[in-house]
């Protein structure tokens, strides 16, 4: 995968992270409690061993965000297994703390991509846009939003400017996401997904119905946390279930610095 791609997929799966994020305002897009200055997260392959004892495999992903004291993000560092510069996003926020623009760099310090935040009359983000290095535009996310100001539709936009999915979605009476229902080019109902969260509101499982085959399937994932003192999750075990069993997929451990 060239390192244009590997951009673009990371930026594509952070314009679909989750209903409640991306209000621009760092720290509480990222679901972190407190001042928290640096977070250092490690996701590993997750299984069982011939014991049935749960072992961290081999390292996947390695990311480090850094804050500043007023909670905005000044980087992200996304790093390969041997421990070497992928590359950087850096941030520039408005002078109401809104993040406006992330500039994304490679190991040799050159732009390969820039993201573009937008917003209305009201400070509310509306519109994020993706460019890459010769500033053509990958993708775009439109959003809308409900009366407590939560987002309530995403439509991404392919090169072209056309909807090519859609995402609704229903709130609980706390304010988290219960589901979200997925439209494609066509209008069509493709995926539903649905979330159940513990008394700290991160998910403990997530349901997927994916209606694009014959005969509709449903996938299950669970999730297992531990929580440091600010209530910020520090370990996160990532199962996949099938039938009446839980397979280890990933455990993420993030180490968490504080001002």
């Amino acid at each position: 995968m060239s390192m244009k791609q590997v951009f673009v997929a990371i930026l594509t799966l952070a314009m679909g992270a989750g209903a409640m994020a991306q209000s621009g305002r760092d720290l509480q897009d990222d679901g972190l409690k407190g001042e928290v200055k640096r977070v250092d997260a490690v996701m590993y392959e997750a299984r069982y061993d011939l014991s049935d004892n749960l072992e961290r495999g081999d390292q996947l992903e390695h990311l480090i965000t850094e804050y500043r004291q007023n909670g905005q993000r000044r980087s992200q560092t996304y790093l390969s297994v041997a421990e070497d510069v992928i590359f950087r996003t850096r941030y520039k926020h408005d002078g109401f703390g809104l993040t406006t623009l992330e500039h994304v760099v490679d190991n040799r310090d050159q732009v390969i991509g820039r993201t573009y935040y937008v917003y209305d009359a009201e400070h509310t983000l509306t519109e994020v846009y993706v460019e890459d290095a010769e500033r053509q535009i990958e993708s775009r996310l439109l959003l809308k939003h409900d009366a407590e100001g939560r987002i309530s539709q995403r439509s991404y936009n392919d090169q072209a400017g056309e909807v090519y999915k859609r995402e609704v979605y229903v709130f609980n009476a706390d304010g988290t996401v219960n589901k979200a229902v997925v439209y494609d080019r066509s209008k069509q109902k493709v995926q539903e997904k649905r979330w159940e969260y513990d008394e700290q509101g991160e998910p403990t499982s997530y349901t997927l119905y994916d209606y694009t085959e014959e005969e509709p399937e449903m996938f299950v994932t669970v999730y297992e946390r531990e929580y440091d003192s600010h209530g910020n999750w520090t370990k996160c075990i990532e199962y996949e279930v099938l039938g009446d069993r839980r397979y280890p997929n990933y455990t993420t451990i993030r180490t968490i610095e504080y001002f």
